[in-house]
């Protein structure tokens, strides 16, 4: 039962799609073509063709003809256009060439050889960095040393500097004690 409703519908959807191009008419220069001759009526040997109907068709002609005519020159400006581009690009291709073997140059470089390139600088850079962060500490040591020692030698000078005021001191004690002593007497 659904096979046959499936089977009438498509039949149906034919039939309504046979008659739908059926009306429409043919705009092509045969099917006018065929309008104005095949189908104008006859007497005796005779064919009857319409003036208008030839007109048009003329008309669509010269402008089916037309229209050709510009297609054709519009393609030859184009191949006259590309046939000028053709040195351009060769140019440009030989360029991309000879840029393209410059790079297969870079790419025959051994990758190991540029991968052990590559460590043999940044260890010599660390040893750089290390040989110069010593020398550094061995600087801030001996500035370190330096400065123990002034610092060493300025106590040593203060206590001096201190024991010789005391000395003066008691020695200027002294003489204002005999000083007093004398205008005592």
């Amino acid at each position: 039962m659904m096979n046959i409703r499936l089977l009438a519908t498509k039949l149906l959807l034919i039939c309504i799609s046979l008659n739908v191009t059926a009306q429409v008419p043919d705009t092509t220069l045969a099917g006018q073509y065929e309008a104005v001759v095949i189908k104008s009526g006859s007497y005796k040997i005779y064919k009857n063709v319409q003036k208008t109907k030839i007109e048009q068709l003329w008309k669509n002609v010269n402008d089916s003809l037309q229209k050709e005519k510009q297609n054709a020159a519009e393609s030859k400006a184009q191949l006259q256009k590309g046939l000028a581009e053709i040195p351009l690009l060769q140019a440009e291709i030989q360029k991309l060439k000879a840029a393209d073997s410059a790079l297969n140059k870079l790419k025959n470089v051994d990758y190991t050889t540029l991968l052990w390139g590559l460590v043999v600088l940044l260890g010599a850079g660390i040893v750089f960095v290390i040989y110069r962060s010593r020398s550094t500490v061995q600087e801030v040591k001996d500035q370190n040393e330096h400065y123990d020692e002034l610092a060493t030698e300025f106590r040593d000078y203060k206590s001096k500097a201190a024991e010789k005021e005391r000395k003066l001191a008691r020695e200027l004690q002294d003489e204002r004690n005999l000083v007093d002593e004398l205008k005592a007497r």
